[in-house]
């Protein structure tokens, strides 16, 4: 009976019969401290570490440990890095923070080994007081996919040479000048997904990003309205992205923008939410007549910033076919949306917040999107009666291909007043006949 119960556990054990590439890569997956736990478990799992494809190393592991183990930690990754040199690492990932035990130069030279083994991804985030990376990162034949996180001076070489970088992500960096950023990108001739989040730029006049291969840009300004006041308008903001599909744009208004030749833009999510609209009017209306090519449009926005592009003439978007207007506020109301849809001629699809009877009022002169282009239109969060039904018969009446009008009730309403909108929605009277309409 044991014999038979031991021959079906060994039967059971699948792990065991894995091959020694399959589970160097399941412990690829791991963060470095679970992954060498691992070695104990067997003799034939003591050094499978060693051939570990990626590696996830996060100091906030080693926080609390006692020193003896922050050393059993420095001794394995010598081991791993700068020994057992043999096989590729392909992805690299480090979270660093001050530790004793630990210096700077020490971690410098793990990335530093790690570049040399043909590394492909690597994902860097430094602590504040860190100020150490290697200028071998800027001169990698093999990598990827380079992120960077540290809110420190980055000083870029005056030599720089990524052939192969596709992906890159810069947050919370410190610029040293308008020169750093420009050959930094230059440097890149396959880039094709850039991000910028929450750097500092006090450094800087003109933040210009020209990239031929470039396909999605993700710009992210994170600052309060006194440092808008103080720097935010001294700075301009040129683009030139000829393959640009993709655009984010969060933040801050510049002094100026010269938005051109984005010939293949598709999506852009513009994000107006901040205060410092109201300061700089004209920097609003100079970002849009940089969109003229885009297909979809994502708008969160500072209840001001409608208003003032409906009445700033500028290129219309022709191309536009797909708009969402999103209030994270929830203090927009309908100002300018009318008045708006007059530069989307061709538009098909809205997606829009609910509006109000006292901000809202519907144009004498229906705009032509409305009537002969608009397929489908969605309003979200509505918990007044009164002003749900003032834009549902305005749209239903108007739009005369319309194939579906959706209705997101707030969730503060009950199922009886639910039920009841659903049913008056109904029966408006429709121009479209093939015209559906949900209510939830």
């Amino acid at each position: 009976m044991a014999s038979e119960t031991g021959k079906k556990a060994k039967h059971d054990d699948r792990i065991s019969n894995l091959s020694d590439s399959i589970l160097s890569h399941v412990l690829s997956s791991l963060p470095i401290k679970d992954a060498v736990s691992t070695s104990i478990l067997s003799t034939r799992w003591r050094h499978l570490y060693a051939y570990m494809v990626s590696l996830d190393v996060d100091f906030h592991l080693f926080r609390r440990s006692p020193p003896h183990i922050v050393t059993s930690f420095t001794n394995f990754m010598d081991k791993m890095l700068f020994v057992q040199t043999e096989g590729r690492i392909e992805q690299f990932r480090l979270d660093h923070i001050n530790m004793l035990g630990i210096n700077d130069s020490h971690v410098c030279g793990w990335i530093s080994a790690a570049l040399w083994r043909g590394l492909k991804e690597i994902d860097l985030v430094f602590a504040p007081k860190s100020s150490i990376i290697p200028m071998l990162l800027f001169t990698s034949k093999t990598l990827v996919t380079l992120k960077l996180e540290f809110p420190f001076l980055m000083t870029v070489p005056v030599h720089v040479n990524l052939p192969s970088l596709k992906t890159l992500e810069l947050k919370l960096i410190k610029f040293e000048d308008d020169g750093s950023v420009k050959r930094l990108l230059s440097s890149c001739p396959v880039l094709e997904d850039l991000s910028i989040s929450g750097c500092d730029m006090q450094n800087m006049k003109c933040l210009k990003i020209s990239n031929p291969t470039l396909k999605s840009l993700t710009l992210v300004f994170n600052c309060n309205l006194l440092e808008f006041q103080l720097f935010f308008f001294k700075l301009a903001i040129v683009i030139d992205l000829p393959s640009l599909v993709y655009l984010k744009y969060e933040g801050f208004r510049a002094k100026s923008y010269s938005v051109g030749n984005m010939p293949c833009l598709v999506r852009a999510d513009i994000n107006f939410s901040g205060k410092e609209i109201i300061y700089h009017r004209h920097g609003l209306v100079e970002l849009f007549e940089g969109l003229g090519n885009v297909k979809s449009l994502r708008l969160t926005i500072n209840p001001k910033a409608l208003p003032i592009l409906s009445h700033k003439r500028f290129v219309a978007l022709q191309n536009l076919l797909h708009l969402e207007i999103l209030d994270r506020m929830n203090k927009w109301k309908g100002a300018g949306l009318s008045e708006f849809l007059e530069f989307l001629p061709n538009l098909q699809t809205l997606v829009t917040c609910k509006v109000s009877n006292e901000v809202w009022f519907p144009m004498e002169e229906v705009p032509s999107c409305v009537v002969y282009q608009l397929k489908e239109c969605k309003v979200l969060d509505f918990d007044d009666e009164s002003s749900l039904f003032k834009l549902a018969t305005y749209i239903l009446k108007n739009a005369t291909v319309l194939d579906k009008l959706t209705i997101c009730t707030s969730r503060i309403l009950k199922v009886d007043a639910k039920f009841k909108i659903t049913k008056q929605l109904l029966n408006l009277p429709r121009c479209s006949n093939k015209c559906q309409v949900v209510a939830f």
